[in-house]
């Protein structure tokens, strides 16, 4: 077996020759970062880089958002002080242009008015919305 082939890395790293994630353009990164859930991107994708943290900020990010919480989350204290803090982050980072929410688990009255009071700062948007 060449030594070419029992590599891990590919030839062009082993030339030395590289891409720096943060050079991709913000429609690629935007792609990329959509795949992640909304918790993973507040939590973890905004605090790679300047340039990753400005796609997460942009509002076109956030007019879909999906929160799948696990079911041994459903009644612990997480959900309300570190989970539903996000959610609220990623509703005001739509900047009433929400379009789209699914919230598993995390229905209840005051997380519910915040959506509705933030959501409707775009009356062009809420006619088309979907919750699920």
């Amino acid at each position: 077996m060449s030594s070419s082939s029992s590599s891990p890395f590919p030839q062009a790293m082993k030339n030395g020759e590289y891409r720096n994630w943060a050079e991709l353009p913000p429609e690629l990164t935007s792609s990329i970062l959509l795949r992640l859930g909304a918790i993973e991107i507040l939590q973890n994708a905004q605090r790679v880089c300047k340039s990753w943290r400005r796609v997460c900020q942009d509002p076109s990010m956030w007019r879909k958002i999906d929160i799948r919480i696990k079911e041994n989350l459903v009644n612990s204290v997480e959900l309300f002080y570190v989970i539903e803090p996000l959610c609220c982050r990623a509703v005001d980072l739509s900047q009433g242009g929400l379009l789209e929410i699914n919230i598993d688990y995390l229905v209840n009255t005051s997380f519910l008015n915040y959506i509705a009071d933030r959501f409707f700062l775009n009356p062009k948007t809420h006619k088309h919305a979907n919750f699920v």
